[in-house]
């Protein structure tokens, strides 16, 4: 356990807790009787405070365990597993841009296909099942959520890609 990690689950605390008081503003505003648009993020930032505030409670545990190591350097298979990690971040962090920057031209069901196929790629999986079926479920399983429930409007795209998009939602 690094010093750095329980830094990031302190701020993850402190950025959405931050957030979650700012939605308070939004709970009075929509009709009477209705969730209102507040609900949503509301619920979904109390959750991401909650569970970054009991990582952040594992991380600091896990630090106070840690015994001190020699100061000898880090080994090469530490090294090596560092650099590894580092490349998947920057593969992530790629396919992010990546999604961001096609979504609003071939819409969001295809951009989010190919994005969690990019990401799953990046963070080495290779089972063949995991890489056909988890981004069909999981863009099936957004598109059910927002387009259809909450009824939220998703980018369809331009051209060929927008009727494509029709087709679906």
């Amino acid at each position: 356990m690094k010093k750095g990690e329980v830094v990031f689950s302190a701020v993850c605390v402190a950025f959405f807790g931050f957030m979650l008081t700012q939605t308070f503003e939004l709970m009075g505003q929509g009709r009477a009787g209705e969730v209102g648009s507040g609900f949503w993020p509301l619920l979904s930032l109390a959750a991401a405070t909650a569970l970054s505030a009991v990582w952040l409670v594992g991380n600091l545990a896990a630090y106070a365990r840690q015994k001190p190591r020699a100061a000898s350097g880090p080994s090469p298979e530490a090294i090596r597993e560092a650099r590894g990690r580092q490349r998947k971040v920057t593969l992530s962090v790629a396919c992010l841009l990546a999604y961001i920057v096609l979504m609003p031209l071939i819409g969001f069901i295809l951009s989010t296909i190919f994005f969690i196929l990019a990401f799953i790629l990046a963070l080495e999986e290779r089972r063949m099942k995991v890489l056909v079926i988890s981004p069909v479920l999981i863009t099936a399983a957004i598109i059910v959520v927002f387009a259809k429930f909450i009824t939220i409007p998703l980018p369809k795209g331009v051209g060929f890609f927008a009727a494509f998009s029709r087709f679906f939602y």
